[in-house]
């Protein structure tokens, strides 16, 4: 994928603003769960507002609905993007500002593509779909009980795993290592999808079980087999029977890894993103 070269200016703000009910929390960005696994979030871009957010921890660059960016009247340059199951063809731009709660990021570079399959798997309506590079390397938690996004880290959480963090096209991925049935394997810490699901080629000895469905994915719906139920094991997480699929080989950037891992999967609760140790914290339901 080519994308062109362009300064990465991010500046975060704090907001601190009362409401008519009182005090908000400063750094704290309400969200809505779609379909159990989706986080959609209110957020701003250019001159636009009251705009749908998905945050896709999976999407490097981020994304801009064809929607979206013909209402703001942007144009870019031609090229493909990486899907989980394909190539499409995307036009890379660069939006003077995108706004998420007290987030304030500007000249970021987005891809902009079809996204009505996103708003038939998910239910609503989504305008862009924000990856790592809008966080600007901040540690942040995601609670999904409380339905809350909050700047900093709580202190609070039970586990702590070292990851492996890679820069692509300027944003960043997080790789977690996690074994399944007794084998070991890298995968993308992804909030867009709500599967453990390894990818073909990296599985030496397919156990599978049951009927071919469709799955969530970064990309909308993927075919899917399962395998039967294994033991999973996260840092000091051991769930001994773990639901997995099994996913066709993808294209670009994620043949470099094994698979992917949605929280909502494995019932994690509360997940933190600590960019100054390089560790994943989380709960459990």
């Amino acid at each position: 994928m080519r994308v062109p070269r362009v300064l990465i200016i991010i500046t975060v703000a704090m907001l601190v603003a009362n409401s008519a009910r009182g005090a908000s929390i400063p750094g704290e960005i309400p969200f809505k769960l779609a379909q159990g696994f989706g986080i959609v979030v209110r957020g701003g871009i250019g001159p636009l507002t009251n705009l749908n957010f998905l945050v896709d921890t999976g999407a490097v660059p981020s994304v801009l609905s064809e929607r979206a960016a013909a209402r703001i009247g942007v144009t870019g340059v031609d090229g493909s993007f990486a899907l989980l199951h394909e190539q499409v063809q995307a036009a890379y731009i660069t939006v003077d500002e995108v706004r998420l709660g007290p987030i304030r990021v500007l000249h970021l570079p987005m891809a902009v593509i079809d996204l009505s399959r996103f708003n038939r798997l998910l239910g609503t309506r989504i305008d862009a779909i924000v990856g790592l590079d809008v966080f600007a390397r901040q540690s942040f938690s995601i609670d999904y009980k409380r339905g809350k996004i909050t700047l900093g880290l709580s202190g609070l959480t039970r586990h702590v795993l070292p990851v492996e963090i890679y820069a692509l096209w300027g944003a960043p991925y997080w790789v977690l290592p996690i074994s399944l049935g007794g084998d070991n394997f890298r995968v993308l810490l992804d909030t867009g999808a709500n599967d453990v699901a390894l990818f073909a080629a990296r599985i030496p000895n397919l156990d599978l079980e049951g009927e071919v469905r469709s799955t969530a994915s970064p990309t909308g719906e993927v075919t899917a087999r399962p395998l039967r139920a294994l033991r999973l094991v996260i840092g000091d997480m051991v769930l001994n029977k773990q639901l997995a699929v099994v996913l066709d080989e993808p294209p670009g950037a994620f043949q470099g890894m094994d698979g992917l891992l949605g929280p909502t999967a494995v019932r994690l609760s509360r997940i933190e993103f600590d960019w100054e140790h390089k560790c994943l914290r989380w709960d459990t339901e």
